[in-house]
């Protein structure tokens, strides 16, 4: 017999340790070969009454601590770097993929986990598993009678360890399992799961690569009849399908599936080639169980067969699945199996955390104004501020002008002081900027109506103003449009200042002028008659110059600072006019430029640096 004839069968592998693994699909300690104690106490803690369970593990938080310290030293760096992603970005890592993969991380020699899923036929996938796992040197096991049993009924999974005994006592564990003493088992660390596949091949839904590398197992309970579904990770999956039927099916799942992880999943087939065909494809490989059959009883029946078996075996395709079923890693290098999946994890997370900001990006563009209705939005409030500015001018114009304003002249205060205050209110009332106000709050009515006015976005719409000659109490007038205002209120607010504030400071002044002349009149006419009365000597005219300074005094100052009040009022009222507009148009703007923005999303970079981090600390390992 040749010394390579299945040889990845018949390798010596090292005694296995005696150390504890966990089982993150039930979320309990189990040692290799659970005994009758510990399966009934995973069914006190495994069990559920619920219709469906997902993966369940243990708070690495709380456990980080002492696990790290079994963790080897050239792998802790990136078991601490894993455990920072599940923290940072556990709503983008799938949870179960994750603790298997920090569970691979916890020993040099991690548990390699494949799945064997049906895909139509599932009797062909216990005919497939027997072949990976028979050993052609011994004679028939009696698991292997029992996976013929087992194919009769494949509705559920199988769970196949390794075990130096035969233990097909399923007894009353969550996942069915059984121990079997198989070479390919013990030689490549491996675990089996044998599962129909839970996505249907017919269906139009989209799916992931999860769905063969996460896949779900039926556990009926015995019971109530129910059904609990159990994800069970694994690294590498089997996808096994019968004939053309099969691979049709499994092409109609890669492509809704989109596979990236080519390297961790395999689609077998069943078909018979002619001799000189190709057995091997990208991520597809073509097997003849009855051809591998046929060769593995030949072979145990006889030694001599030796030549028969080696040509029937290799031409069945069987051989290519097992070595890379059992592909060992070289020297003391991280496994590849775990390598792939902890950077597949990284990818998925990285991916998920792309596609999240994209939506909300796509979220927020959808709540955005178009940029061309802002433009036109900013030509409507240039177009009314050319107005304003024109109407400011020729209004106020026209109202100092006008025959009102007229009879406030220095000499006509006497009988015109109490219509101070009444004239110049009307001047504001009329002719400072009442067309541009009503213009403002008709632009107001587009602005909200093109949605700018929405109060959830990031912008405050507020225009603090800020004059050289401004008081202390104009830090009150920024205006700010509101919820209940809907358009600027700079116009109003600044009328309201002049009719409270300068109106009547400058009616008060008219009454002081007055009231000092009247009397600086009165006194130096007083003077005046006094004089002349008491000296025989002085005439009248001598004494009449007396009440004719005190006049000529009085009415001058009166003139002088009327005047001067009048045209400083007049520039007052026009550069808050001005001062108006100006805030009003930049109110306007910032409002058209700014709103209607939704509130910008915080990146995840936290997220982000910890996967960075870690694809980081894989890269270092070796």
């Amino acid at each position: 017999m040749p010394p390579n004839l299945h040889s990845t069968l018949s390798k010596q592998a090292a005694p296995l340790k005696e150390a504890l693994f966990f089982c993150p699909s039930c979320s309990i300690w189990r040692r290799h070969r659970p005994s009758p104690r510990h399966r009934n106490l995973n069914l006190l803690r495994g069990s559920s009454g619920r219709p469906a369970s997902t993966f369940a593990c243990p708070s690495t938080t709380s456990s980080t601590v002492n696990v790290t310290k079994n963790v080897p030293e050239r792998l802790r760096e990136l078991y601490t770097a894993l455990n920072g992603v599940h923290v940072v970005a556990a709503n983008h890592v799938n949870s179960s993929r994750l603790q298997l993969a920090l569970r691979g991380l916890e020993t040099d020699r991690p548990v390699i986990r494949v799945s064997v899923l049906g895909l139509d036929n599932t009797a062909t996938t216990a005919r497939l598993v027997r072949l990976l796992l028979a050993d052609p040197l011994s004679p028939k096991q009696e698991w292997e009678d029992y996976l013929e049993t087992y194919r009769m009924d494949t509705s559920r999974g199988l769970l196949i360890k390794y075990g130096e005994q035969t233990d097909l006592a399923v007894g009353n564990s969550l996942v069915p399992t059984i121990s079997v003493p198989s070479v390919a088992l013990k030689s490549a660390n491996l675990e089996i799961l044998v599962s129909p596949l839970g996505a249907s091949p017919s269906s139009d839904v989209h799916i992931t690569s999860n769905a063969f590398l996460v896949p779900t197992i039926a556990i009926q309970s015995t019971g109530t009849g129910s059904h609990t579904f159990v994800r069970y990770p694994v690294h590498k999956s089997i996808l096994c399908g019968n004939g053309i039927d099969g691979l049709l099916a499994y092409t109609r799942l890669a492509g809704r599936a989109d596979i990236q992880e080519t390297e961790s999943i395999r689609g077998t087939f069943e078909l018979k080639l002619a001799e000189g065909s190709t057995q091997k494809g990208d991520g597809i490989s073509f097997i003849d169980i009855e051809r591998a059959e046929g060769a593995l009883d030949t072979f145990r029946e006889s030694v001599q067969n030796a030549g028969d078996y080696e040509k029937g075996w290799s031409r069945s395709g069987v051989q290519p699945l097992i070595e890379w079923m059992s592909a060992s890693p070289k020297d003391d290098i991280l496994n590849p199996a775990v390598k792939r999946l902890v950077g597949s994890l990284l990818d998925g997370a990285e991916e998920s955390i792309i596609t999240e900001e994209d939506k909300k990006a796509a979220v927020q563009e959808s709540k955005t104004v178009p940029e061309g209705v802002r433009m036109a939005l900013h030509e409507t409030v240039s177009t009314w501020a050319e107005r304003a500015h024109t109407e400011l001018r020729d209004s106020l114009s026209q109202g100092f002008a006008s025959k009102p304003w007229r009879t406030l002249a220095w000499w006509k205060l006497f009988w015109h002081v109490d219509d101070v205050g009444m004239i110049t209110s009307t001047i504001l009332r009329k002719k400072w900027l009442p067309q541009a106000e009503k213009e403002v709050v008709w632009i107001g009515g587009k602005i909200h109506q093109a949605g700018l006015l929405n109060h959830e976005t990031n912008v405050t719409y507020t225009v603090q103003q800020q004059s050289p000659d401004s008081e202390t109490s104009r830090s009150e007038e920024a205006s700010s449009v509101t919820e209940g205002k809907l358009w600027p209120t700079q116009i109003s607010d600044i009328r309201h200042q002049l009719t409270t504030s300068s109106v009547p400071s400058l009616h008060a002044l008219a009454q002081n002028l007055v009231f000092f002349s009247l009397s600086t009149t009165s006194l130096s006419s007083a003077l005046s008659a006094l004089v002349y009365i008491s000296s025989s000597s002085t005439s009248v005219y001598e004494a009449g110059t007396i009440a004719t300074i005190g006049l000529f005094v009085s009415l001058r100052r009166q003139q002088r600072k009327w005047d001067a009040a009048r045209d400083f009022w007049e520039r007052e009222v026009r550069e808050e006019g001005r001062r108006a507009l100006r805030d009003t148009e930049e109110s306007l703007r910032t409002i058209i430029h700014e709103g209607g923005r939704p509130v910008e999303t915080t990146p995840e970079t936290d997220a982000r640096q910890q996967i960075d981090r870690a694809r980081q600390a894989l890269s270092n390992v070796k």
